[in-house]
Parts: structure tokens; sequence; C-alpha cells
């Protein structure tokens, strides 16, 4: 009688985790690949640079573009700028700020950016959905901002 216990209580398991996973498998086939290119990741302090930020595959939503100041913590950073962080602490815009994004196609979005100082900025894409961010982000990508010659 125990083995025949042991045994059920297994298959109930199993099917548990089935019956999981049929739950789980929609939320993973929903994620989708996000990109950033920046036209020069080398400029100079005020020199305008755009920023070009892709999905892969069309959003009924805007994408949102922060950038992170050198030696500046991008939880923080991110977190003050969507709102969406009560333990978040950030001096905005000294530490970091929002770039506005315009839509150029359901899947792209373009922005022109100018670095107020010279250092190491990173450009984030906080998230692939309208609010909140993930942790870590999808895309950070550094930008060395140089001072003028």
């Amino acid at each position: 009688m125990l083995r025949l216990r042991r045994s059920v209580g297994l298959a109930l398991t199993g099917a548990t985790f089935a019956v999981l996973g049929l739950f789980l498998a929609p939320a993973a086939g929903a994620k989708f690949r996000l990109a950033l290119a920046v036209s020069d990741s080398t400029p100079a302090v005020g020199q305008p640079v755009t920023v070009v930020l892709r999905s892969g595959v069309p959003l009924d939503f805007d994408l949102k573009l922060i950038a992170v100041a050198p030696g500046r913590s991008w939880y923080d950073v991110v977190g003050v700028v969507t709102g969406e962080s009560q333990l978040a602490r950030a001096d905005i815009p000294r530490d970091g700020f929002g770039v506005p994004v315009v839509r150029a196609a359901p899947n792209r979005w373009r922005a022109v950016i100018r670095f107020p100082r010279p250092g190491r900025w990173r450009l984030v894409i906080p998230n692939g959905a309208p609010r909140g961010f993930m942790i870590p982000p999808p895309v950070m990508e550094p930008v060395r901002v140089h001072r003028n010659p």
C-alpha cells in the first residue's frame, strides 16, 4: 500500500507541473528582442546624438529611453524616471533623465540626445512593456562622452 500511495503522489506532482507549464508557456512566448543603436558612441559634450530603438515585433505602446549619468546607479535613475520604485533615490536631471522618443515605425523609435557632461553614460531601455522596469534592464548601452576640444 505504501508503494501505491507514493506512486499516486508522484503522479499528482507530475500532473501539477504539466498544468503549470500550460499556464506559463504563453508568457515565455511573449518575449521579444529589443535593440538600441547610437549614431556616435564617443560624442563630445553637447553634440547631438541620434538613437534608434527597435523591437522584434510591432508594439502598441512606446518604449522608454533613459540616460544614466557617469557613476550613478542605473536602478535609482530608472526607478525615479519611471516612477516605478519607491526605494529609488536619484537627483534628476543630474543623475540622469528620460529621453523623449518619437515613433518612426510600428517597431522603431528615434531620439536625439545631447549629453551635458563628459564620462561614461549609459542609455537604458528599462522594459519591453508600457509600465515598470526589468532587473537587469533588457538593453543598456554605454556611451563615452568626451570634452569639447
